[in-house]
């Protein structure tokens, strides 16, 4: 692919980002789910920049302790990594509470109101700075305990190559 640029032009400007939903289950929160937990995103054909990830609660959590955590692993072997700290037990979370951090590897998936922005400037729902990822899958691990309850995940990206893409699992 070749990309021309225009004065003053940067390459994220260049492409258009993309939006990915992943409609939430019921069992996603279940023992079966621990680790290596619920795969949420594919990352195929290539690195991408992630600028948002973050959850919509749509069926209310259940009392249980979900400590709820997101992580990452690579296409073709190695290990699966963190991509945030646990959450603390988001146990009877409402609908329209948005799960969502700051981006940062030790960061806290947080249960926060129903209004976030997605602008890409670090604001709640969008990273400060994105995550370069290559293949493979984002996973929603329950690090504690089952409980009920549904969320449907979201995800902001940039692709590297046009091959590169991320689908709902």
């Amino acid at each position: 692919m070749t990309t021309q640029y225009t004065r003053g032009q940067t390459l994220a400007q260049t492409r258009l980002y993309r939006a990915v939903r992943r409609v939430g289950l019921a069992g996603d929160l279940s023992p079966a789910h621990l680790t290596p937990g619920t795969a949420l995103f594919t990352i195929t054909g290539g690195p991408v920049h992630v600028y948002a990830l973050f959850g919509h609660v749509t069926t209310v959590i259940g009392a249980g302790l979900a400590t709820p955590q997101l992580a990452f692993l690579p296409t073709g072997g190695g290990a699966i990594s963190d991509l945030c700290a646990a959450a603390a037990s988001i146990a009877t979370v409402a609908v329209n509470v948005l799960l969502t951090w700051t981006g940062l590897l030790a960061g806290l998936l947080t249960p926060g109101v129903g209004v976030g922005h997605l602008d890409l400037t670090g604001a709640e729902g969008g990273f400060a700075a994105p995550l370069t990822m290559t293949a493979g899958t984002i996973r929603l691990i329950n690090a504690t305990d089952a409980v009920s309850g549904v969320i449907d995940w979201y995800i902001v990206y940039l692709p590297f190559a046009d091959a590169t893409v991320i689908a709902a699992a």
